[in-house]
């Protein structure tokens, strides 16, 4: 009786745990290039099937990078997207769509003024991806968004005056990214 009940509910588990099996279905990684330039950042993914995966990664830069000029990119910035694999999941070439919304306050980086605003785009990307091991990946991408941006455009180096408001429409560049990525 015991070793039919303990067969059947073998049986059970067996049937019912092999029915979908996935490897690799999570990501998660960094962006080493961005960590070099001061960016603390992380995404998160997951695939959706074969040749769908969703993203999400999350930047934020706190630094001042010169106080006495107030050079800083300071920003927190969410990219959601969504990523086409050629072959399969998390392996060789992809094409990604991707929303970008951004908090910033930049300056004495591209001219002498400072900008402190927030902005909305959405962009597309290109990249490539090598396994180094069974759960580790090596990844570079490459994109382009159009950002909307609504900043408040200042000639004072700290002391905020106004100079101008502007909102702008970009073209940008954007996950210009080398990635070291873990899968589980």
């Amino acid at each position: 009786m015991y070793g039919k009940l303990r067969m059947s509910f073998i049986s059970l588990v067996l049937f019912f745990g092999s029915v979908e099996c996935f490897g690799q279905f999570y990501s998660a990684r960094t962006n080493i290039l961005g960590l070099v330039t001061g960016n603390l950042n992380a995404e998160f993914g997951m695939t959706l099937n074969k040749k769908f995966s969703l993203h999400l990664p999350v930047q934020y830069n706190p630094f001042i990078y010169s106080k006495s000029n107030n050079t800083k990119f300071q920003n927190l910035t969410v990219l959601p997207g969504v990523r086409y694999w050629f072959r399969e999941s998390f392996r060789d070439p992809f094409v990604g769509f991707s929303v970008l919304a951004s908090r910033y306050n930049i300056g004495n980086i591209w001219d002498k003024y400072r900008y402190d605003g927030w902005g909305l785009g959405a962009g597309l990307s290109f990249g490539w991806t090598y396994p180094m091991a069974p759960r580790w990946n090596f990844e570079w991408e490459l994109g382009l968004a159009a950002f909307w941006a609504n900043h408040d455009k200042s000639l004072c180096k700290t002391c905020g005056y106004k100079f101008d408001h502007e909102r702008k429409v970009y073209l940008i560049p954007h996950k210009i990214s080398v990635n070291l990525i873990y899968l589980f």
